[in-house]
């Protein structure tokens, strides 16, 4: 089902960049970027943060494991930086929307939070 979907939601993710970003791994079995949509978390000067509702098992949460690198896209705008995961910390998650926190709530399978360090400007 997420192939169908993840195109159109990468589409929307442009003109909805409050609701959502799209998340840029390097696939760890081809090397080959990977997009994914994903309800935008806050952003704070070069700290970005993201909610994986599937945690460590999501594809992507994988693919950060083997290489941190990474590319997120804010409306028309890439930038570069460095993801890993950590626990919930409801300090963190306070700060989310809950439009954000939605996801979470529906799916709810070991959550996690994604930390992106982002390269300066």
């Amino acid at each position: 089902m997420w192939q169908k979907a993840n195109p159109r939601n990468i589409t929307m993710a442009q003109w909805l960049p409050y609701f959502f970003v799209v998340l840029e791994t390097t696939g760890r079995r081809t090397g080959e970027a990977r997009q994914v949509p994903v309800a935008r978390g806050p952003i704070e000067g070069d700290v970005a943060w993201l909610i994986s509702v599937h945690g460590s098992h999501a594809n992507y949460a994988h693919n950060i494991a083997d290489d941190p690198r990474v590319r997120l896209r804010v409306g028309r705008n890439w930038r570069a930086g460095s993801a890993r995961l950590e626990p919930m910390d409801p300090k963190i998650l306070a700060m989310f929307s809950p439009f954000a926190k939605f996801g979470m709530r529906m799916t709810e399978h070991d959550p996690q939070l994604v930390r992106i360090d982002l390269d300066p400007r």
